[in-house]
């Protein structure tokens, strides 16, 4: 029987990394388009691309350390 907060955290982790990878990929083709200068992107968007993956993951562990503390 798997616990839910074991399903929560892998989903949030799951998705974290997903977001991860394709932030990495979505940026490096960007530098690419318009002839090699790039294209320019909000500086608030780039924030949230960079910064959300982080914050999922970091919230997996959470989720993941309460969960487990609270099932001992």
């Amino acid at each position: 029987m798997q616990k839910p907060y074991i399903k929560l955290a892998a989903t949030l982790a799951s998705i974290g990394t997903g977001l991860f990878l394709l932030e990495r990929y979505g940026l490096s083709e960007l530098k690419g388009m318009n002839n090699g200068k790039g294209l320019g992107l909000d500086p608030n968007i780039l924030g949230l691309l960079v910064i959300v993956p982080y914050i999922l993951i970091l919230a997996a562990i959470i989720v993941f350390m309460v969960g487990k503390m609270r099932r001992l």
